[in-house]
């Protein structure tokens, strides 16, 4: 949570877990398999038809597939917590970019030499094209849309219904909306320029333009994480793994566990574990779709949201100042005064 606090797993966080399409398919594979020992373990030993001993490896031979299985599960789970980990950086990193970029240019108007008229205008569209290009950024890195259909987050935009009719159109014909109106925020800084809306020296302006570039830098290296999925062979390696653990785990269980639940548990708990281990994996693919049930990538946007307005809100604000100046700073401690 914030500031360090322990997430607290509540009842609608076990709800959406037990719901996952990762979960259902590992308690289903388990229970095949533990229903699959059980009725082998009653058949060679209730039944004393002493068939497994033959059929089933030697101990040597299930501890090497074990043991390489485990790799398999360690690999996947890492590679799948390092992708989360990434897509995490890029989520605020992405956020920081838009705000410093439009936060900048809120503080450049400052010493503006152009009309009232022009500084306001800029300012209210800087914070609108800003907004709708987080908004558009995050879409495109959950994958929505593909279809036509809205499956993921919904993301909220300041005031789209308040650009102009050419900008509003521009950006839905474009085939790229994120660049699209990255070029319409150059554009806009080019033109306030001219307009002396933007006074400030040029090295120093170039900041808002180096904030931008970083913003679509860092949106393109996410999309690596978003584009890019697990080479095929990986996953026909991982799932053929995961059949065959399915299928020998319960033939070794049924023999060398003693009692029918013991053999349903065992192969149950087993195959359960290695499944919704790659489950989880799995879902991770694209951290930044809702379907994987980590990043919400809402609330980011709207964190972004409150800080333009706010933006907004201090824009004509006065110039900070102290009610006196002293030769000393006045310390305060847990509310007690020091010097």
């Amino acid at each position: 949570g914030e500031g360090g606090r322990m997430h607290k797993i509540d009842v609608r966080d076990l709800r959406d877990m037990f719901s996952t399409r990762a979960f259902i398919v590992s308690v289903t594979a388990g229970c095949i398999s533990g229903v699959l020992s059980a009725v082998l373990y009653a058949l060679d030993s209730i039944m004393a038809m002493n068939f497994m001993q033959p059929a089933v490896p030697k101990d040597v031979v299930f501890n090497v597939f074990i043991t390489f299985s485990s790799l398999v599960a360690a690999f996947r789970t890492a590679h799948a917590l390092a992708r989360y980990t990434d897509a995490a950086a890029y989520l605020h990193k992405l956020n920081a970019c838009w705000f410093d970029s439009a936060s900048t240019l809120m503080a450049f108007c400052r010493n503006s030499e152009g009309k009232q008229e022009d500084i306001v205008q800029f300012q209210q569209t800087i914070v609108r094209l800003m907004s709708l290009m987080s908004a558009l950024a995050l879409d495109s890195l959950q994958g929505n849309n593909q279809d036509g259909v809205m499956h993921g987050y919904r993301f909220e935009v300041l005031g789209p219904d308040e650009l102009d009719e050419a900008t509003q159109q521009a950006i839905l014909a474009s085939d790229h909306k994120v660049e699209c109106i990255f070029q319409m925020v150059q554009q806009l800084l080019v033109d306030g320029m001219k307009d002396k809306v933007l006074s400030i020296a040029p090295p120093i302006l170039t900041r808002s333009f180096q904030d931008l570039a970083a913003g679509l830098l860092t949106y393109h290296e996410a999309k690596k994480l978003a584009c890019v999925p697990l080479p095929c062979a990986y996953v026909f390696i991982t799932a053929s793994i995961l059949l065959t653990q399915a299928v020998f785990l319960p033939c070794m269980m049924a023999l060398y566990v003693k009692g029918v639940w013991s053999s349903f548990i065992y192969s149950f708990g087993g195959v359960f574990l290695m499944w919704y281990i790659n489950g989880v994996a799995e879902s991770l693919s694209n951290p930044f779709a809702k379907e994987s049930r980590t990043l919400e990538a809402s609330k980011v946007q709207i964190e972004l949201n409150e800080h333009l307005t706010q933006l907004l809100e201090q824009a004509q604000f006065p110039r900070p100042s102290v009610t006196s100046v002293s030769k000393g700073v006045r310390v305060s401690s847990q509310g007690r005064p020091r010097r």
